[in-house]
């Protein structure tokens, strides 16, 4: 922390994801909650009060006469606009969420396009944002390295060096956050069922589509110095990309799949990597699990898991990083 107003602002985040986990609490549960002391809480939520992010209410306790104020999320001061895009399938589709401050969806709508244009993204921010008035954030997940707010290497070839974050902060006003849809995925996964002190890897691994992986390393999202951490689809392979992409289906993908998860395993040494994506079944992953064995130790091969789908922790991983990014 560089200052008190810093620290302010971490126990103000701290006592609001304590409300969003908790719903209703007094102040000494907060501070019993948050391992702040109840004076700082009270001055806290009093503050947060202030501002319109909680409401507080006097309840009757179990004593008779006395009373305690109950605490919550005032789910009205806000919400935040998730947006994201993707090819599957050889269809291509923009999909929209709004999230309100405790992370239920209150809007959600996808969209099939022959081609994706940025027109075609201001567009549906600009609905949402005459229809949510109180939108303070936009969350944008990218099927691509989203290196500084910039789309480069992308699955939808139209919006290649598209400066996305730039473009909707300067046309809404609203401050813009862009990441690799597979950092959202992974930080959704381990908010929802991640050990703070476990590294997870999740893989991505479709038919005909450059394979990604993305890695939190004890609550830390490796993304490198240019959010290309991950991209396992740049390995060395030694033919071109052109090949590898119709290479990219079943019976074809065992040697690339392996060497992804072996380099993985030998550079970030995960407790676990989860996989989905329709190339992955339980034999393809034997046979992935018996390559890498050819060189790497028993003892350093993780848990690994298969999961049918990504899209709640997809949803999950821009809710919370909207709440990261909340100014309070």
């Amino acid at each position: 922390m560089n200052n008190s107003a810093d620290i302010r602002r971490e126990n103000k985040r701290s006592i609001y994801r304590f409300l969003m986990r908790e719903k209703a609490c007094t102040k000494q549960q907060t501070a019993l909650g948050t391992g702040l002391s109840t004076a700082t809480c009270n001055t806290l939520l009093n503050d947060l009060k202030s501002q319109g992010i909680v409401t507080g209410e006097m309840k009757l306790s179990g004593e008779i006469g006395r009373s305690s104020t109950l605490y919550q999320i005032r789910e009205e001061h806000e919400s935040y606009l998730a947006l994201h895009f993707y090819l599957k399938h050889g269809e291509k589709a923009v999909e929209t969420l709004v999230f309100s401050p405790s992370g239920t969806i209150l809007s959600k709508e996808t969209q099939t396009l022959t081609q994706i244009r940025y027109s075609d993204l201001e567009e549906r921010v600009q609905r949402i944002q005459e229809k949510f008035h109180n939108l303070t954030q936009i969350i944008v997940g990218t099927p691509s390295i989203a290196e500084h707010g910039i789309i480069r290497y992308c699955d939808i070839p139209e919006l290649e060096n598209l400066r996305l974050k730039e473009k909707l902060e300067q046309r809404f006003g609203l401050p813009a956050v862009m990441e690799n849809d597979m950092y959202h995925k992974a930080y959704g996964y381990y908010k929802t069922k991640g050990n703070p002190d476990e590294v997870i890897t999740l893989g991505y691994f479709q038919s005909h589509i450059l394979p990604g992986t993305a890695t939190i390393h004890k609550g830390t999202i490796i993304r490198g110095a240019n959010s290309f951490a991950g991209m396992t689809g740049f390995l060395p392979y030694d033919i071109s990309r052109e090949e590898q992409l119709s290479l990219l289906r079943p019976g074809a993908c065992i040697p690339f799949i392996s060497k992804s998860i072996a380099a993985i395993l030998v550079l970030l040494n995960p407790d676990a990597i989860v996989l989905t994506g329709d190339l992955i079944t339980e034999d393809l992953l034997s046979q992935v699990k018996d390559n890498c064995k050819e060189t790497i130790p028993m003892e350093y091969m993780p848990h690994f898991i298969i999961a049918d789908s990504f899209d709640d922790y997809y949803y999950q991983g821009m809710f919370q990083l909207a709440v990261d990014q909340k100014k309070f």
